[in-house]
């Protein structure tokens, strides 16, 4: 009995209480350590099992008003757990057998009396043990509850194969999300996963899962095709499971829906290539500007020494000029370079689009551009008006895959309050009205209210990011403008975008003579840049100009000539983007030396943080290259007017 070392509560069912004593003897002188319960009869049975902490019932077979059989089924009725050994002196083998039957542990003879010690430990062991793995099995199964239900609760796909079978023997329920299908299609059959696969990417995967599968360990990333047919991208990784000898017998994995991360990926990609257009945009128009400048500073002055050539040197304006509006839109569209708000010919900027949508759009699309005779400007930035009118096209452009006719209008209107009052964000006054009209699709009643929404798109996600319309409606709203949209399916859309009218309204032909008879009074000007053919150009136009021009190649030249002159220099013209010394690091150690002498900033590209830093250092004047000899007349005389 060495293996029982904690007292055993023992309840003893016998009538006869000399067999009862011989029993308690026989045990004690066992050495075990026994605490005894006796009950005589069925009343004092019941009652007994009413107490707690028994762990073993011996019990007689044959009693006066009781017998062993209705013991047993009474004992696991009340203590199901508690081991039953049945002690007769005359109990037949089909008794015995019914006795077993009903769950008892054991059943002995009073004959053999000694063989109860090793009876009862034997089956006190075995319970123990019994007990044991129930605890265990309750453990797992605990285990494997809590387990299913975060495999059943976590977006990800949870999965486990037996590799004997070769089947999958568990999928979690987000199976049916991410691949749309049924889970139980994949119990039936392990092939329909394989089917999903996109068949670009299924042969690697099949390679890689019969090589890996001896160690259980693969990671790979994949694309389904679901019953509906989108395209999901899935990261799948798969883990071993080892039996007791360490044998991979199962493979576990976790499968995870990565569709939305590539799409964030490709979309930051995307950034990434108009970042590095930009970037690029930025130094091929510097190297363009500072070529095409001296050709447009001459123009004006071929002009006055060749008057019978003026149809040729036109023809050359008018090609520099157009060379100028590429490089000006390359920066607007590529990188969205924005200037400061100025007053906008509207008709320009039609022109400017028009050229654009020639050159880009579908040939399949009549393009239609027409307006006033006579239209107001407005003031604005010339980039987000561009990006307003390119976003409205661009969404026309789409709604007419198979081609109709593209409408841009311009028009002077006036709106009343009667009229202001019926439309939202509207004001009486007077207005541009930009109009652009399709042939195309039209939009269903049901999403027109969402359409300038953020992010809310049509289109797929290679086409479109949603913040085309929200992007237009807050430029509108940020010019005290409005919007108006009509559409109907099927007979296409019309987006009127209005624009205060600028109340002043400037004539720029006015200012262009002016500024060409504006004239110097012989007063020093300093120009610094290092493009050569810019410096003898402005040289001769500042000639012309009655000025008395100096020049510098780059920032530390022009340093050493403002210390030279600087008792005579009148006003300085500086480039920005120079060898050595640039135009800012110039302007720095300039202002130690003249704190108070005009400055004005001529470059083909100007980032808005260095402009910032030149206005920190008062300089306001800037001329973008390539520009006119009118409009440098024009800056010069606003430079040097008196405070």
């Amino acid at each position: 009995m060495s293996d029982i070392t904690n007292t055993v509560r023992i309840l003893h069912l016998e009538d006869s209480a000399r067999d009862a004593a011989l029993i308690h003897d026989l045990l004690d002188a066992g050495g075990g350590h026994y605490e005894m319960i006796r009950a005589e009869n069925r009343e004092q049975f019941a009652a007994a099992l009413e107490q707690p902490g028994f762990d073993l019932v011996l019990c007689d077979f044959n009693l006066l008003d009781f017998d062993g059989l209705s013991a047993l089924k009474l004992v696991k009725q009340r203590l199901p757990k508690i081991p039953v050994i049945i002690v007769s002196g005359t109990i037949d083998a089909e008794e015995a057998v019914e006795c077993l039957k009903n769950g008892a542990t054991d059943y002995l003879l009073k004959q053999r009396l000694e063989r109860l010690p090793s009876a009862i430990e034997r089956t006190l062991n075995e319970a123990a043990a019994k007990r044991q793995r129930q605890q265990t099995q309750d453990r797992l199964n605990q285990s494997e509850e809590r387990f299913r239900q975060l495999a059943e609760h976590i977006e990800e796909v949870f999965w486990m194969k037996d590799l004997a079978q070769n089947r999958i023997i568990y999928i979690s329920p987000a199976y049916e999300t991410v691949w749309g299908r049924t889970c139980a299609s994949l119990y039936a059959s392990p092939q329909n996963w394989l089917e999903a696969i996109h068949p670009e990417d299924r042969e690697r995967i099949v390679h890689s899962t019969l090589t890996n599968q001896p160690t259980g360990t693969y990671d790979e990333e994949y694309r389904i095709i679901r019953p509906d047919g989108k395209i999901h991208w899935i990261h799948d990784r798969a883990f071993p499971v080892r039996n007791q000898t360490g044998e991979v017998y199962r493979i576990a994995g976790v499968a995870t829906d990565m569709t939305e991360r590539k799409q964030a990926e490709r979309v930051a990609r995307r950034s990434q290539r108009l970042e590095s257009i930009g970037t690029l945009a930025g130094g091929v128009a510097h190297d363009l500007n500072n070529a095409l400048a001296p050709i447009l500073m001459s123009v004006e002055l071929l002009k006055l020494d060749y008057p019978k050539e003026a149809e040729t040197i036109e023809t050359i304006e008018t090609s520099a000029k157009r060379g100028a509006d590429m490089v000006r839109q390359l920066l607007t569209f590529a990188k969205g370079a924005e200037g400061e708000r100025v007053l906008i010919q509207s008709a320009h900027l039609l022109k400017e689009l028009e050229k654009i949508m020639k050159g880009s759009f579908p040939k399949n699309l009549q393009l239609v551009v027409k307006h006033d005779s006579k239209l107001p400007m407005v003031m604005g930035d010339a980039t987000q008006l561009h990006q307003v009118l390119l976003n409205l096209c661009v969404n026309a452009r789409d709604a007419m895959p198979h081609g109709g006719t593209l409408t841009l209008e311009a028009q002077s209107m006036e709106v009343d309050a009667v009229y202001a009052s019926a439309v939202p964000d509207a004001k009486p006054g007077k207005y541009l009205a930009l109009r652009v009209r399709d042939t195309g699709t039209g939009i269903p009643p049901e999403i027109l209210d969402r359409i300038f929404d953020p992010f809310f798109t049509t289109k797929g996600p290679d086409k479109g990011t949603g913040l085309g319309l929200s992007t237009v409606l807050g430029i509108v709203k940020g010019y005290g403008g409005f919007l108006e949209v009509h559409s109907q399916p099927g007979q296409g859309s019309t987006f009127t975008v209005y624009l205060p009218a600028d109340a002043a309204g400037s004539d720029t032909q006015h200012l262009t003579k002016a500024a060409v008879e504006f004239r110097g009074q012989g007063e020093t000007i300093l120009l610094v840049d290092d493009e050569p053919a810019v410096r003898e150009v402005g040289r001769a136009v500042l000639r012309r100009l009655n000025f008395k021009p100096l020049t510098a190649t780059d920032g530390a030249d022009g340093l050493m000539q403002a210390a030279e002159h600087r008792t005579e220099l009148r006003a300085i013209i500086t480039d920005q983007h120079m060898p050595h010394m640039d135009g800012l690091t110039f302007v720095r150690a300039l202002r130690r030396m003249l704190p108070d002498i005009p400055v004005m900033v001529a470059s083909g590209r100007l980032d808005d943080a260095v402009a910032e830093e030149f206005k920190t250092l008062g300089v306001t004047s800037r001329l973008d290259k390539p520009f006119t000899a009118p409009q440098l007349a024009e800056m010069l005389k606003n430079l040097l007017a008196p405070n």
